[in-house]
């Protein structure tokens, strides 16, 4: 009798391990989280097969660079662009974060402007149904403008289980009138499948994932008056396909692949530091706070000197500015804030590191 009941506790463990997982907001990026990515090149594995219960083995990716994904909160953009994207603006465009981007050619348009474009930023709405893309930034020699998208685009909607399908479309309109005289238009369709469900391994371990397909068609076209008469012309067209693994509580997806006209542009994938990016410097770990939740100090400790310090609330919005001298004892008062969670960025001359914390 009790090998029975062994054996089928065996089962149950067996079978749980294996089933499949639904994803809701709770398992995508938020404010202030930051992820170490992995980019790889084309090493001729096969990341289209897919199916239930399937076993995607990508052990074997070598990584050849490394970046810190961060999802900046909106008290860290320009007062113009807090004002668009911040607490204050319209439902459909208070923004969660914002990160940078490739989605523009910014550097084909700055060749022949008299002016600088750089900056390009996406901002993105996250709640507990679905997360959109609602607009960019575009910094024009060094000051941040913002584009709200005239369409709102939906990237996912949850919860996330197996063989659930949604399309979307965008539209965003970027005028830089009066500063040069040129337009930009992107239009995209979206069609979303979860056709997958299984184990994905990667050189950072084995999880129980959902695979994501993302087909993505799009049409650019640009207006311009720099060779004769202004016109718009179109530029060709992207048939776009992203391939994503997401686990559980993971902050953002485990693996992406992404074809381009049915060749591989990009392979990312989160790993742990391997010191492949001389930019991102290892003292972003380094710093340790406590007791986190509090109910009235947040104590700090680092290797290097904290030069300066900000509280920001949920919404992005910086409630304190802490200098050097106010630092000395690494101890932030926080006692006369509300409950809820707030974001901490600490900076030394190398690097900046956000965290969140909980008051009680």
């Amino acid at each position: 009798m009790l090998r029975s009941i062994l054996f089928i506790l065996a089962l149950l463990l067996v079978v749980n391990s294996h089933s499949q997982i639904t994803l809701t907001s709770s398992s995508f990026p938020a404010s202030g989280d930051t992820i170490r990515m992995s980019q790889a090149s084309d090493p001729g594995l096969d990341f289209v097969s897919t199916g239930a219960n399937f076993n995607w083995d990508f052990s074997t990716l070598v990584a050849n660079s490394q970046f810190l994904k961060e999802y900046n909160p909106i008290g860290f953009a320009s007062i113009l662009i807090f004002t668009t994207y911040g607490p204050l603006a319209s439902t459909p465009y208070r923004a969660s974060y914002f990160n940078t981007t490739q989605d523009l050619p910014l550097d084909q348009l700055s060749q022949f402007l008299p002016v600088t474009l750089s900056d390009l930023n996406q901002y993105t709405k996250s709640t507990n149904d679905s997360i959109t893309s609602i607009g960019y930034s575009i910094s024009v020699n060094g000051q941040g403008v913002p584009f709200k998208s005239d369409t709102i685009e939906t990237r996912y909607k949850f919860p996330l289980n197996f063989n659930d399908q949604h399309y979307s479309r965008g539209y965003s309109y970027i005028d830089l009138n009066p500063i040069v005289d040129i337009k930009y238009k992107q239009y995209r369709q979206r069609h979303t499948t979860v056709d997958g469900w299984g184990s994905l391994t990667t050189p950072k371990g084995t999880f129980q994932v959902l695979r994501i397909k993302h087909d993505i068609n799009e049409i650019d076209s640009i207006y311009q008056t720099f060779f004769g008469a202004g016109a718009w012309f179109g530029t060709p067209q992207i048939v776009r396909t992203e391939y994503e693994w997401f686990g559980l509580n993971n902050t953002e997806w485990l693996l992406k692949v992404v074809t381009t006209n049915n060749n591989i542009t990009s392979i990312e994938y989160q790993e742990d530091y391997l010191g492949l990016d001389a930019g991102i410097s290892t003292t972003d770990f380094q710093f340790n706070v406590y007791p986190n939740p509090t109910t009235d100090f947040i104590y700090f400790d680092s290797e290097i000197a904290v030069n300066s310090a900000q509280l920001i609330d949920a919404q992005g919005a910086t409630l304190a500015n802490f200098t050097e001298e106010e630092l000395i004892n690494q101890r932030i008062d926080i006692s006369n804030y509300t409950a809820g969670y707030y974001l901490l960025k600490l900076n030394n001359s190398q690097s900046t590191k956000i965290i969140k914390i909980v008051k009680n």
